[in-house]
């Protein structure tokens, strides 16, 4: 009884398939590398948070967003940064993420019974209209 081998594939015929592969993987790896952790960004009590929207560069969004994000972090149950950021996502034309950072300043803003800002309340009342709107515009509400 003899073992043969089995015959060795063309590499011209495997090749597309390993380009695939090896791409596929390199994607993955950046990926993974490029996404922010929750637990990447950690709080600092030094953030006010109300700075968002200071030294605010229209030239700059992306890193105003990135600002903004460290102060949510920082600031997770009060709902000024997240309205922030909601304006800095519809500067940069992200309306979906602006309209999930106003229903979750909202959602915070019920939560402090007794010490709702009428103002914030009120521009919160006028984004999520703002936001009904868009989404019935596009079909989706």
């Amino acid at each position: 009884m003899s073992l043969r081998r089995p015959p060795r594939a063309n590499w011209r015929s495997t090749w597309p398939q390993s380009v695939l592969l090896i791409s596929g993987l390199l994607l993955t790896i950046q990926a993974c590398k490029n996404a922010e952790s929750p637990l990447a960004a950690s709080p600092d009590p030094q953030v006010k948070a109300s700075s968002c929207l200071e030294a605010l560069n229209l030239q700059r969004l992306d890193q105003a967003l990135e600002h903004c994000n460290a102060v949510v972090v920082s600031h997770p149950d009060n709902p000024v940064p997240l309205t922030d950021r909601s304006l800095i996502h519809t500067l940069m034309g992200s309306d979906e993420e602006a309209c999930a950072d106003v229903s979750q300043a909202a959602s915070l803003l019920k939560g402090q019974n007794n010490s709702r800002d009428p103002l914030l309340e009120h521009e919160l009342n006028v984004r999520q209209q703002s936001c009904k709107h868009r989404a019935t515009m596009a079909g989706k509400g």
